[in-house]
């Protein structure tokens, strides 16, 4: 999904509705703005079950020029206390 798609999509719902993330093991964790942040993720690279579809590349440089290679923005759950 892109910004572009994730807006589209997010307009369709009022702008008081609650975004939240599914915790680590159960329930549900808000999203806060100072966890949003952009990193580079190498796509399809998960091999396990329990990991996620994308995963961190190994080895990343500016000059990498890998097209699995790309820059996405990452929602982190908000601490919870």
């Amino acid at each position: 999904m892109t910004v572009g798609e994730l807006v589209e999509f997010l307009e369709k719902y009022p702008d008081d509705l609650r975004v939240v993330v599914n915790g680590y093991e159960d329930g549900y964790d808000d999203i806060s703005p100072e966890r949003i942040s952009t990193t580079k993720i190498e796509l399809d690279a998960g091999k396990h079950d329990w990991e996620g579809q994308h995963n961190a590349p190994l080895h990343v440089d500016e000059s990498t020029d890998d097209p699995k290679i790309v820059d996405a923005l990452v929602f982190h759950r908000a601490p919870y206390y």
